[in-house]
């Protein structure tokens, strides 16, 4: 015979059991997507839709900007991949970066972003920066590496910037050597 406090320590096992269950497969249903010619993979929550563009260079040289979008639970996922053709310098990566940024920030509230932080990924340098954007919230990550730009962008609610999916979704990225 059991106890009843045996019998109640069971059942909230169980149903820790159960929950930690849920957990890992709410985990396993993201979508991992591959770039061009295996370039990286980022995990989304579901298959994106991909779409590619056009641009020139200065010189123009043309180049092909890779995106893949998706739009989940009241969340925007984008993630862009583009290989700059030679004329493009990319000597000072930071440099680099900071320009992307300052370009990009024509669209956020105030023509700024809140917060900007360069960070290294697997020796590349990156820039991770949140902002406001008509009452959403845009967290960009961008990683340079030679020539290849790959960039991941959140748009979600107030606080979205550091919730856990966005923060998974930005650790998922994985830069083929």
């Amino acid at each position: 015979m059991t106890s009843p406090r045996s019998g109640l320590r069971a059942a909230v096992l169980g149903m820790g059991f159960m929950a930690l269950a849920g957990i890992a497969s709410a985990q396993e249903a993201w979508h991992t997507m591959t770039g061009p010619e295996q370039t990286f993979t980022a995990e989304l929550p579901a298959s994106p839709k991909y779409t590619e563009a056009q641009a020139a260079t200065a010189a123009g040289v043309a180049y092909t900007t890779h995106q893949y979008q998706l739009e989940h639970e009241g969340a925007a996922y984008v993630v862009q991949f583009v290989a700059y053709p030679k004329d493009v310098v990319v000597a000072d990566p930071q440099w680099v970066l900071r320009q992307a940024l300052d370009r990009t920030a024509a669209g956020m509230d105030g023509g700024k972003w809140t917060s900007t932080n360069f960070v290294k990924l697997k020796g590349a340098l990156a820039v991770d920066a949140v902002g406001q954007r008509g009452g959403s919230e845009v967290r960009s990550y961008m990683v340079l590496k030679g020539r290849q730009l790959f960039t991941l962008v959140h748009i979600g609610a107030a606080g979205s910037a550091v919730s856990p999916e966005t923060e998974r979704f930005v650790a998922s990225l994985k830069i083929a050597q």
